[in-house]
C-alpha cells in the first residue's frame, strides 16, 4: 500500500496534464481569434510576467516547509511544487494539496508536514490574494460601489483568525484525536504566518500584471492596470472556492468578464480572460517539464538540504 501512495502525486500530475491539454484544444480557436491582432511582444512577454508569479508562489512554499521543519533544496521544492500543482486541474477541490503532499512525501518529507506545509501554502497564498482584493476594493478598483464583491473581501478577517496559534493548535489536537497519533507539526507563531502572507502578494501583482499584457495586446483602450489586477486576483479567489470547477475553469472567466470594467466591452473581456488562462496553462506545462529536466540533470530529485 505504501508503494501505491507514493506514486499518487505522479498519477495526479499525469491526470492533471490530460486535462489541460483537452482545455488546451478546447480554447485554441478563442484564443486564435482573440489574438490576431494583438501586439505579439505583449501577448510574449506576459508568460514571462506569469511564471515570476507563480515561482514566487513555489518559493513560498519552500519557506512553509522549511517552518514546519523539513529544509529543502531549491531545485528539488520547484520540482514537485510545478509538478504536484497540475493537480489543480483535476476536477475536484482535493488534487491540488494531493498532488503536491505527495510529490513532497516521495521525496522524503514526513506525511504530515508535506500536507501540512501545502495547506499552510495554499491557504496564505490565497489569503494574500483576497488582501489584494480589499486594497483593490478601498482603492475603487471594483468601478462602482463594489457591493458584490464584499463577501470576498469579507474572508480576510476570517483567514487572518485562522492563521491564530490557538485555531491552528486546535485544529491540529482534533486531528491528533482523529487519526490516533501526534501529527508531528509545529505551530508557526501568529507573526511568522502573517509574514508568509506577505510574502505571497508580490505574485499576485506578477499574475495580475501578465493578465493586464494579455489586455493591453489585445485592446486597443488601454485598459486600467489597477482594475485589471482587481478583476484577475478576484477571479483566481472564486475560482479556488467553487471546488467541482477544475482549476476555476470557467468561474474565473466569469468572474473576470463581470469585474474588468474598463475593457471597452464584455467581448473583449471575455477574449483576455480565455487568453490569460491558456497563458497560464503554458507556464504551468513549461516550468513543470522544464523543472524536472533542471531536476535530473542536477541529480537533486530527493536530495535533503544538509
Amino acid at each position: 500500500m505504501r508503494s501505491v501512495t507514493r506514486w499518487v502525486g505522479l498519477i495526479v500530475a499525469v491526470a492533471g496534464v490530460v486535462f489541460v491539454v483537452r482545455e488546451l484544444v478546447n480554447s485554441w480557436d478563442d484564443v486564435r481569434d482573440a489574438i490576431g491582432d494583438a501586439d505579439p511582444a505583449l501577448i510574449a512577454a506576459a508568460p514571462v510576467v506569469g511564471a515570476g508569479g507563480m515561482l514566487l508562489i513555489g518559493l513560498g512554499w519552500r519557506r512553509c516547509l522549511a517552518i514546519l521543519g523539513a529544509r529543502r533544496r531549491y531545485v528539488d521544492t520547484l520540482y514537485r511544487y510545478y509538478v504536484g500543482q497540475l493537480g489543480k486541474y483535476v476536477p475536484g477541490g482535493i488534487w491540488p494539496v494531493v498532488g503536491r503532499g505527495e510529490m513532497a512525501r516521495r521525496g522524503g518529507v514526513a506525511g504530515s508536514v508535506a500536507y501540512g506545509s501545502t495547506v499552510l501554502s495554499i491557504g496564505v497564498t490565497y489569503l494574500a490574494a483576497i488582501l489584494i482584493v480589499v486594497l483593490a476594493l478601498v482603492a475603487g478598483a471594483a468601478g462602482g460601489d463594489g457591493v458584490a464583491w464584499r463577501p470576498v473581501a469579507a474572508l480576510l478577517p476570517v483567514g487572518i483568525l485562522a492563521l491564530h496559534p490557538r485555531v491552528v493548535a486546535a485544529v491540529l489536537r482534533l486531528l491528533r484525536r482523529v487519526s490516533g497519533r501526534d501529527l508531528g507539526i509545529p505551530v508557526p507563531s501568529w507573526g511568522v504566518s502573517m509574514g508568509l502572507v506577505g510574502l505571497h502578494a508580490p505574485a499576485w501583482l506578477a499574475i495580475g500584471g501578465a493578465t493586464w499584457m494579455v489586455a493591453l495586446a489585445i485592446d486597443p483602450s488601454e485598459p486600467e492596470l489597477l482594475n485589471l489586477l482587481f478583476a484577475t486576483v478576484l477571479s483566481w479567489v472564486v475560482g479556488l472556492l467553487v471546488v467541482p470547477a477544475p482549476g476555476g475553469v470557467g468561474v474565473r472567466e466569469a468572474v473576470f468578464v463581470a469585474a474588468a470594467t474598463s475593457l471597452s466591452s464584455a467581448g473583449v473581456a471575455a477574449a483576455v480572460a480565455v487568453t490569460a488562462r491558456v497563458v497560464f496553462i503554458v507556464v504551468d506545462l513549461a516550468s513543470a517539464g522544464i523543472a524536472t529536466l533542471v531536476a535530473r540533470r542536477l541529480g537533486r530529485d530527493a536530495e535533503r538540504t544538509p
